[in-house]
């Protein structure tokens, strides 16, 4: 059984859905989870997150879990909803922590947010759709995603994710069918890193599920957003860590550097890993992200 979350009415009338668990003093992170995925789609102990001294707000994004959609939606328009969920709460600021397209949502959110956010960790951010025009950021991609990229370069950003969908997320859907869609898309490495956490593979299930519990139609537009040109990284005057796989076809460290080129503050690390490998290095993540906060 998943957990309701806590809900908040937004200006317009939307609901925003979240997760508010680890230290209720503790330093405020925002995680901001990939596609598709919910707010569940983190470490399956929140234990970890009070042992590090961190207040985690994980947060669904608009049409996944138990958050209303916004269609028409830019990609820096959910900024607007982590401002109204941080004025709710009472907190002025608060670090970010963001895995896969959450970086991207990250990234976008941050110039709007300004001071309020004022250090991001970034962990295998898929590459904004400029980075594609990158010689050295495809080569370095897995053959699949050098696939994607091609798809990218001839169908719309709506009519591709459209096509997406349907192979990211099975239908129908059940707990024992999304267990096997993430484990047999995660590949050895991926694996390896969700076996080191007990239950976190069977949380990413448990995330899928949740994603698409009220329509596709949220999933979709989230990933035609990932898409969007434009992404104002000049404006972003955060501190940002921006981590990568050697081993991640997804998101390999030639995005990080791509991502560093552009980004006024920001220090990329390549470590030993692949795609999946915020679980394994969770208590690291926040405890370093929660020190530069607190710095």
């Amino acid at each position: 059984m998943v957990p309701e979350p806590s809900r908040l009415t937004l200006p317009d009338g939307r609901t925003l859905a979240y997760d508010d668990v680890g230290d209720p003093a503790g330093t405020p992170v925002v995680y901001l989870h990939g596609t598709p995925d919910s707010r569940l789609a983190r470490h399956p102990d929140d234990g970890r997150a009070a042992a590090a001294g961190v207040r985690l707000l994980a947060v669904d994004r608009p049409g996944a879990g138990g958050s209303s959609a916004h269609p028409g939606a830019t990609l820096a328009a959910f900024g607007q909803d982590l401002a109204a969920l941080l004025d709710h709460l009472g907190l002025e600021r608060a670090g970010v922590l963001a895995w896969s397209s959450g970086g991207l949502f990250a990234l976008a959110a941050a110039p709007g947010l300004g001071a309020r956010v004022p250090a991001l960790t970034l962990v295998g951010t898929v590459p904004p759709v400029e980075a594609y025009d990158d010689p050295e950021v495809v080569a370095a991609l897995s053959p699949a995603r050098q696939h994607f990229v091609e798809l990218v370069a001839e169908l719309p950003r709506e009519e591709l994710a459209a096509e997406m969908a349907p192979y990211l997320v099975p239908d129908p859907l059940d707990p024992a069918v999304a267990l096997d869609h993430v484990l047999e898309g995660t590949g050895p490495r991926g694996r390896a890193e969700l076996d080191d956490v007990p239950g976190a593979a069977e949380r990413l299930a448990a995330a899928l599920v949740e994603a698409v519990a009220h329509g596709r139609d949220g999933l979709v537009h989230d990933l035609a957003l990932v898409l969007e040109p434009g992404l104002p990284l000049d404006a972003v005057a955060a501190d940002v860590r921006t981590v990568h796989g050697n081993d991640d076809g997804i998101s390999p460290p030639a995005v990080g550097r791509w991502l560093a080129a552009r980004l006024p503050r920001c220090a990329i690390e390549a470590v030993d890993g692949a795609h999946h490998l915020l679980f394994p290095r969770w208590d690291e993540l926040l405890t370093d992200l929660a020190a530069r906060l607190r710095a």
